[in-house]
This record gives C-alpha cells, structure tokens and sequence, in this order.
C-alpha cells in the first residue's frame, strides 16, 4: 500500500529481484502531496545506485551545489563536498519525483491499481494474508504473502494491525511553504531568527519552494486569509530574505503542516510498515524522503530473505526493524529537539562566527548539513540550544 517515495522504490527493487508486486494507491500517481521536498546527500546516492538521477534532472530539477546557512547574520556558506567531489542534492517537486518511481517500478514489473482504498485485511490464521478495498471496478480482495504499508504517518495498514506506537512526542513545531517564480539564487539558502526558520530550495519549473517553521503558539488566528499574511509577512520582515523575494512572486496559496514526532512498531504477522508509516518525525530536519528510500533498500533485502526462504520471514522483518531503529532514533531525537526552535546559545553562535571565518570549517558544517558527513550526537547544528 502506497506507491510514493518508500513503496515505489520498494516495488522496483522487488520486481526486480523476480517477485509479484501489487502496488496500490488511493490516489492518481502523480498526486501532490505535503513534503519538504529536499533529498539530502544519503538520499541522492540511493537514488545514484539505483540509475535515476539522470531521470530526475530530465524532469527539470535543478541540481542544488551550495548553501547558505544564516543563524541570527553568523552566515555560513559553501559547496558541499564528498569524497572531494561535489555533493549535489535536489529538492523535487513530489508530482514529479513521485510520479518517476512509480513509473520505474511499473517498467521493472510491478503492477499498479490507482484509486484503489484499502478498507480491511485478508487474515489467515492470525497472519495478514491480503487486503480488501475499492476501485474503479469495485470491490476487490488482494491475496499477498506479505501486505508492506507504505502510506504515510496515517497510514491504513498500521490502523488496521493495531500497529503500537513506541514513542509520541506530538507536534513540537509548524510550517507553511509555497511556490515563488523569480528567485535568482539556485543554491540553497536557510535563515534563523529568534523561534523561526526559513528556508529556500530550487525546484521544478524555475520554482523555488520557500519554507516557513514556527513554534504552534505562533500560529495565527483562524482563516486562510490570516495565514496567508502570518506566512508573507513571517518572510519580508527578515532583510535578508525580503530582497532575496523582492522580485520575486508567490504562485501558490502557501500549504500548512503540522507533524507529529512518532515511531510505531514496524511488523507483526504477514506485515511491515516502511516510509513514514513507521516513522516519521519533524521537517525542520529534512530528512523524511531520504528515510523512506532508506526503509525501502533494507526491506527489499530482508523481504528477499524471508520469502526466499533463506532465513524465516517473521525473522527477516525484525531484522528490517531492528535496522531502521538503528539507523533512525539518533536522529529522531535530534529532530525533536531542533523542532522545540529554542533559541541558540550565545556560545554556540560565537563558535558559528569563527566557523564561518574557517574555509574547511565551513565546508565540514556545511557537509554535515546536507549529510556528507556524519553528524554529531547534536546534529549538523552541533550543540546550538
């Protein structure tokens, strides 16, 4: 269930690998939906290693090589580097990036049911052997070995198992983001002010996205209209973004999103939960589709074992589980605390400014921003609150 960034490229690799994938979605592929759009460094080598970058940049995305990282005017600035090559990222819009993994899974054999809602399970025995929905051509049962959902932080298949949630830390912050035509900067350029954050990344269609983080209790009043203005004035009050926009011009109603920070139990009997309908945390950090290509690499591997019969199945998805923890809750962590926007030390923004006086200073922050490097324990902003 689920044919975005983590079941898409999850039913590539398994068609690939010779298995019958029925992916399904309840909306058309292609379908907009509420993302941060950027894939950092991690998320472009899986995409490397799969031989879809070259995909990526046809649909007009436009490689992102530098950063501009501004904490209250300490402004750090650089073109990342790994292994000293240039590390590009992109920040897609999801119409497009969405609509070319479906498409890559469906050219390596994985069939597609669009519009099609889930709205029970197929259980044998006690394990999930199936699901039952609507479609176009009406009611359908889907008989499966394994039912992966991949749909989202409200996701269907975790609603239904009664997947646990192991750790809710609740909305800790909010964004609004829209589309601007007319942005001169092609890199990418994020600025703190007191408890808020924006951020500007190129896109599809000469369009930058333009990102707004707030802490809930700023939030205005009821009304479109008022969050319309809370989001265009949040913006020209900082010089440094207000020239940036000046010639600029918004294209789109900006769309609001509040996340909550949560983790659920990821498998059970004849099921598994990949992408955000296992995890998913704050967007302050951006991480979001690099994570679901991540799930989407290690369980193809593990689904491969179980169902090959190389190791048992129910072993192969705790596995998989263990594995995203592993690779997940120092971040999850990190994220929660940079989603409260307290405001940064006088400390750590003295030790910015001589970072930003450092060239190969500079790189490393910068590096470990897009995610080059490894960060610390504190995150790419290091010990900041």
């Amino acid at each position: 269930m689920g044919a975005r960034c983590a079941g898409a490229p999850l039913g590539m690799l398994l068609s690939q690998r010779g298995y019958a994938v029925e992916l399904v979605d309840q909306n058309p592929i292609g379908t907009d939906t509420v993302s941060t759009h950027w894939i950092r460094w991690p998320g472009v080598q899986q995409l490397r290693a799969w031989g879809l970058v070259p995909a990526l940049e046809k649909t007009g995305c436009p490689p992102i090589a530098s950063a501009s990282l501004d904490f209250e005017g300490r402004v750090v600035t650089g073109g990342p580097r790994a292994a000293g090559t240039e590390a590009v990222t992109y920040a897609p819009r999801r119409t497009e990036l969405d609509a070319l993994l479906v498409a890559e899974a469906r050219a390596k054999g994985a069939r597609l049911r669009e519009l099609f809602a889930v709205t029970g399970l197929i259980v044998v025995d006690g394990r999930v052997a199936g699901v039952r929905g609507t479609g176009p051509d009406g009611p359908a049962g889907l008989h499966a070995r394994v039912v992966v959902g991949a749909d989202g932080r409200n996701s269907t298949v975790a609603r239904l198992v009664e997947a646990p949630v192991l750790e809710d830390r609740g909305v800790l912050a909010r964004s609004l983001y829209g589309y601007w035509t007319g942005v001169a900067e092609r890199g990418v350029r994020v600025v703190f002010r007191g408890r808020r954050g924006i951020s500007l990344w190129p896109t599809n269609c000469d369009l930058t996205v333009v990102s707004l983080v707030f802490p809930p209790e700023e939030a205005p009043g009821p009304g479109r209209s008022a969050l319309d203005e809370f989001y265009m004035s949040s913006l020209t009050e900082v010089p440094e973004v207000g020239r940036v926009l000046a010639s600029a011009d918004l294209v789109s109603q900006p769309r609001s999103a509040a996340v909550r920070n949560a983790r659920r139990h990821a498998h059970g009997p004849g099921w598994v939960l990949a992408g955000d309908a296992g995890h998913h945390k704050d967007p302050v950090s951006a991480q979001g589709i690099s994570d679901a290509f991540a799930d989407a690499a290690v369980l193809a591997d593990a689904l491969d074992a179980g169902l090959s019969g190389a190791v048992g199945l129910d072993e192969a998805l705790a596995g998989y589980a263990a594995t995203r923890d592993a690779q997940r809750l120092a971040a999850f962590a990190y994220t929660c605390e940079q989603a409260e926007l307290r405001p940064f030390t006088a400390e750590f923004l003295d030790d910015l400014a001589r970072t930003a006086a450092d060239e190969r200073a500079a790189e490393a922050f910068v590096n470990s921003f897009v995610g080059c490097d490894a960060p610390s324990d504190a995150g790419w902003l290091g010990e900041s609150h």
